[in-house]
């Protein structure tokens, strides 16, 4: 059967490009294609920014084409706003070769021993199982045959990339909707929402990376050794408190994104001069947002302070720090745009803001959730590449 092992850090080295591409070890290739995945997913929200900024959310007004009467590319009488939506189209394959070459790079980590087409197939399709997992009667009967999702040691790292990877589909179909309903601002939330979270899923991923194979466990708090020191070992006292501050950010997070994708639809920027835009009052909308960020931003704080108090791992001084500077970005530019008549420019700022935000608020919460339960920490330290 198809498991993991635990290689040796360090004594990898790829022989070839295909090895390198697609190693059967850790490398820094692996931590570099995550980052581009992430940074390719806030490059998809800082693009659809300018397409919607400058009035060319219809310069295709047709989907899966680009135009009503069949043609798949910008036409010369679609103008500067055919060219931009266009160009904002083809940066989905930019996406799709990035996140594949990122889940290449895993691919071998996870699994370096060759699997069977059956099982690989069945991996992509509902992901690939925890090592621990045990198959009992006909399942077990399915597996001995590798008729089932394979298991791993890493398999959280191929679902992962895996969400990443069909996450891209889902979005292009939802951008198509957006677009046969003319741009409506429901449809644009449904849309942002989606690429924020596909930057958090980036940001977990991110996490795990560095803390299997990069050493932050140890600032962790978590055994180096890829051993459990058992269920309650490491964990700090007040855990359920720290867990119940990390859903209360999880929930704010969503909650004032959602808020800041309905003030935009209640200001000016549509995407087209005809778009129909929310009715609601956009002073009262624009308050409800920024009243969410500064609860956001009070829980936050309020989780520094009992992180000094209580000793938790020293790793969240640099996620507290992450979160606080684009915060801290964020409330400058957001209240400059706001008092200045909403340039473009600066909306644009405050996109690129919110992406990073993403990033930051999921690498944040996703620590304070497994650091939080025992069973995600054992779980966790069992899979730290052995030094």
């Amino acid at each position: 059967m198809p498991t993991t092992h635990t290689p040796t850090a360090g004594t990898y080295q790829p022989a070839s490009l295909g090895e390198k591409l697609i190693p059967r070890s850790y490398t820094r290739w692996v931590r570099q294609t995550a980052w581009a995945v992430a940074i390719a997913n806030i490059v998809l929200i800082i693009s659809g920014g300018v397409v919607r900024l400058t009035g060319s959310g219809l310069g295709c007004d047709a989907w899966p084409r680009c135009t009503s009467d069949g043609s798949w590319t910008t036409t010369p009488e679609m103008g500067i706003h055919g060219m931009v939506e266009f160009g904002n189209r083809l940066l989905i394959f930019v996406l799709v070769a990035v996140t594949v070459i990122a889940f290449l790079a895993v691919l071998g980590v996870v699994f370096p021993k060759r699997l069977s087409p059956i099982s690989f197939l069945w991996g992509l399709l509902v992901g690939a199982r925890p090592e621990a997992y045990k198959a009992g009667g006909l399942g077990a009967w399915f597996e001995a045959r590798c008729l089932v999702a394979p298991r791993s040691r890493y398999s959280d790292l191929f679902n992962l990339t895996l969400l990443l990877l069909w996450g891209i589909p889902v979005q292009a179909v939802v951008g198509g909707i957006s677009v046969w309903l003319r741009l409506n601002p429901w449809m644009i939330t449904v849309h942002y929402m989606l690429s924020a979270l596909m930057i958090m899923i980036a940001g977990i991923y991110l996490n795990r990376v560095y803390r299997y194979f990069e050493g932050t466990a140890a600032r962790e708090g978590l055994s180096s050794t890829g051993q459990s020191r058992g269920a309650d070992a490491g964990t700090p006292a007040s855990a359920h408190l720290m867990r119940v501050l990390g859903w209360i950010g999880v929930v704010l997070v969503v909650a004032l994104m959602f808020m800041g994708t309905v003030t935009t639809g209640t200001g000016p920027h549509a995407g087209d001069a005809e778009t129909h835009r929310h009715a609601f009052n956009p002073v009262w909308v624009t308050r409800m947002h920024g009243t969410l960020v500064w609860v956001y931003c009070a829980s936050v704080l309020g989780f520094f302070v009992l992180w000094k108090q209580k000793g938790w791992a020293p790793i969240f001084g640099k996620s507290l720090v992450f979160v606080l500077v684009v915060l801290g970005y964020q409330a400058v530019v957001g209240y400059t745009q706001y008092f200045n008549g909403l340039p473009i420019w600066l909306v644009e700022m405050h996109l690129i803001g919110s992406g990073i935000f993403a990033l930051a608020a999921s690498s944040l919460f996703e620590r304070q959730l497994v650091l939080s339960s025992p069973a995600a920490r054992e779980k966790a330290a069992g899979r730290v590449l052995t030094p």
